[in-house]
């Protein structure tokens, strides 16, 4: 019995003794055992008393969820540019545009839903820190940047089935 323990114990301290170099050379090698996720915030900008930006969010490769990225706003005061917060009722999208400002000084941008083929333009409310829907069924991104321009420009929101109508009357006028 005695030979089987100490067949144990040196079983236990050479796996500790590789545990130690392993977690060693991943360190040395810049790396971390616990990944975690890579996170981009994109563009800043002011509204109002307050600061707004797009984070992208790059999970691990063997983490949940299963998106390969998503996007979500955040805002802080400008007088406190550390504390970053989601927004209220932050929509986490797996597919999103840059921040948009209207002539009236409001912000736009869109995003797609993890599954859902449709994309959604929302409007930031920086005085209730929430977002809200402005229109939701576009087709394709360059239907929300086509309609993210308009605004930009001071032009109305259209519909997706308005929008499908300029695209076709514009595609089909040569004919």
């Amino acid at each position: 019995m005695g030979q089987f323990l100490l067949g144990l114990r040196s079983l236990f301290l050479r796996l500790a003794i590789f545990i130690v170099f392993a977690a060693l050379l991943v360190w040395f090698l810049g790396g971390n055992l616990l990944a975690k996720p890579v996170v981009i915030p994109h563009g800043t900008i002011a509204c109002g008393a307050k600061l707004v930006h797009i984070v992208q969010v790059i999970p691990p490769l063997d983490s949940l969820p299963s998106e390969r990225e998503t996007w979500h706003i955040e805002i802080a005061s400008q007088s406190d540019d550390d504390e970053w917060k989601i927004i209220t009722n932050a929509q986490v999208v797996v597919r999103a545009t840059e921040i948009s400002r209207a002539p009236n000084g409001a912000l736009w941008f869109a995003g797609a839903s993890s599954g859902l083929a449709a994309w959604t333009i929302f409007e930031v409310d920086c005085e209730q820190d929430a977002l809200i829907v402005r229109g939701s069924g576009y087709p394709n991104r360059l239907a929300v940047e086509r309609q993210l321009s308009r605004i930009a420009s001071g032009r109305a929101l259209q519909s997706p089935e308005v929008a499908a109508g300029a695209q076709d009357a514009v595609l089909n006028a040569g004919d």
